[in-house]
């Protein structure tokens, strides 16, 4: 155990003073107490034991936790990592532990293409322990510098981040906005050079800098034989066609992405008069499409999925991508509420099931907009012939209990220029009280319903704050939520979770009782790989829980070290305190 004890809880009177202050309470008004849990002596504890000035969990309880610790804002140097996660342990009752943060390594190194130096972001993403793989790394982000040396030279150095020593990162480099300064180079490096993705393992070794430096290929600039597809520049013709003249479709940029990973692994092109675009490919690039969207500001045009393996197969000299030429159609609508009034600030969003039913094969194109309803709930926007998903997602407004609603194969053509008005449902009641383990009510007290799902699910989430009398509620849509009842550290309570709650219009409007037990303590201290104690650094616990075979974290608790490295993290030992 380190030689210095986390820093002692405030007695009961300052600990008072300290929370009304916070609470803005005046202990000369008729306003409630603020919310605290403190004991002086055994008899003070109506559950639990007292320990340290706060009653603690006393039963036989168990909580297996992973604590990370984030690098804090007083970190200006980056003394410590950005983040670290500790495997996960089991805590009972008021358990000490101290934590030491792993040393950290300066890393530095040149980005260049052809001995230029590349205006560039490098995303490095720690690799996490097989034990906390549910948790994502915080990723460390920086850019190069504006004035960097030109030349080969070994010394130049154009990037310079912290890193953990003896740990293995995937690493994103991604050109920037900026124009690479090269007398040949007028163009920015986003449309001259792909992104790189890589990886790079630090040795363990702790004095001097680690050099890590990125050279794109020499040959990216090379057009593409008729038979390559990567690490070349690839030209070609994307062209307008309505079943009798081909003309050059300008404006419009294309870029090559990864059909597994998503991944964009080009520089971005654009089309010119002529509809030609050129766009240099990864030398690591695996199977992709071309992506061809619209420029901004440019008249509607889908995003154009193009498979080169089938629409480039009896012409690869050429190299021409056909997409069908329609025009826009302007289409309006409205939207309602379950009185017939209309809403105004909904947002209508529109997404293609199917467009240009006669496509050349090997293109998939897809087409989505939105647009806000005015005053009188009604919308008009210009969207292209084919059938669309509608979602409707209504403004926040605290005397609506509006919910969003969602609407399947709408059909937009020449003839199909109006949709049937779009009505918005109620939503769900959540509501119920918080009180302490001494049943005084938890007033203060956050009460977060964090919506679960998957992309596209409609419902969102809420939160508010208990009330004096330690009462909530809230209007929530329907669907899957963890609730997280939350509540500030210097308290002496823990927060609460209960995890997949569902709300539904057949079950209709929901109670929830909430009681805050007594913690389970873990407390000691942090410091970093050189023995000096971390202060201001953001500390989590988190548990893992099971959802369909695929492990989930979810925090727990949060606190923040002291100056002297100290901490204290609360944890309940029943997730939902019921």
């Amino acid at each position: 155990m380190s030689p210095v004890k986390p820093t002692l809880p405030l007695a009961h009177g300052a600990l008072l003073l300290l929370l009304a202050v916070i609470c803005g309470c005046d202990f000369g008004s008729d306003e409630v107490m603020p919310l605290v849990n403190d004991c002086a002596g055994e008899g003070d504890c109506v559950q639990g034991v007292c320990d340290d000035g706060i009653c603690i969990d006393d039963s036989s309880s168990e909580v297996t936790i992973a604590v990370q610790v984030l690098r804090g804002n007083a970190d200006i140097q980056g003394q410590t990592p950005a983040g670290w996660t500790f495997a996960p342990e089991t805590f009972s009752r008021a358990s000490e532990r101290d934590y030491t943060l792993p040393p950290i390594r300066q890393v530095v190194g040149a980005v260049r293409w052809q001995g230029t130096p590349v205006p560039a972001t490098l995303r490095f993403t720690r690799r996490m322990g097989e034990s906390v793989a549910a948790l994502s790394a915080p990723p460390v982000e920086v850019d190069t510098v504006r004035e960097a040396t030109e030349g080969d030279d070994p010394s130049n150095v154009d990037y310079s981040t912290v890193l953990v020593a003896g740990q293995r990162y995937d690493v994103a480099v991604v050109p920037s906005s900026d124009v690479i300064q090269s007398a040949d180079q007028t163009a920015a490096a986003i449309r001259s050079l792909p992104p790189i993705y890589t990886s790079v393992e630090l040795d363990d070794v702790i004095d001097g800098a680690f050099r890590f430096d990125v050279r794109f290929p020499d040959t990216l600039d090379l057009e593409c034989a008729m038979n390559q597809l990567s690490g070349c520049e690839l030209r070609g013709t994307v062209l307008s066609c309505d079943g009798q003249n081909d003309t050059p479709a300008v404006g419009l940029q294309v870029r090559a992405v990864e059909k597994e990973s998503g991944r964009v692994v080009s520089s971005v092109g654009e089309t010119g008069q002529l509809g030609e675009f050129a766009i240099r490919v990864s030398d690591q690039a695996a199977a992709y499409v071309l992506l061809v969207t619209a420029g901004a500001g440019s008249d509607p045009f889908p995003s154009v999925s193009v498979d080169l393996d089938l629409v480039f197969i009896n012409d690869p000299a050429r190299r021409r991508i056909l997409v069908p030429r329609v025009d826009p159609v302007q289409y309006t609508g409205a939207v309602r509420d379950e009185e017939g009034r209309g809403v105004q600030g909904a947002t209508v969003r529109f997404s293609s099931i199917e467009i240009f039913e006669q496509c050349e094969l090997g293109l998939a194109p897809t087409f989505s907009t939105s647009t806000t309803t005015n005053e009188e709930g009604s919308f008009s926007l210009e969207l292209l012939p084919g059938r669309y998903n509608v979602i409707v997602t209504p403004p926040e407004d605290s005397e609506n209990a509006w919910a969003p609603v969602s609407a399947e194969a709408f059909v937009v053509d020449e003839l199909i220029t109006e949709l049937e008005d779009l009505v918005l449902p109620s939503q769900i009641a959540l509501f119920g009280s918080c009180k302490t383990f001494n049943e005084d009510p938890a007033s203060g007290v956050t009460i977060l319903a964090r919506a679960r799902g998957n992309v596209g699910d409609l419902q969102r989430s809420q939160e508010t704050v208990s009330s004096q009398s330690g009462t909530f509620r809230m209007n929530v849509d329907a669907g899957r939520y963890d609730m997280l009842i939350k509540v500030a550290d210097v308290t002496g309570f823990p927060w609460l979770i209960e995890p997949e709650l569902v709300m539904s219009r057949e079950g209709g409007d929901m109670m929830r009782d909430y009681t805050l037990p007594p913690p389970i303590v873990v407390r000691g201290t942090v410091q970093a790989a050189s023995g000096a104690f971390v202060g201001g650094a953001p500390i989590r616990a988190y548990i893992f829980e099971d959802d369909d075979g695929e492990t989930r974290p979810i925090q727990v608790a949060e606190t923040i070290s002291a100056d002297d490295g100290s901490y204290r993290l609360l944890i309940s030992p029943a997730l939902d305190g019921r």
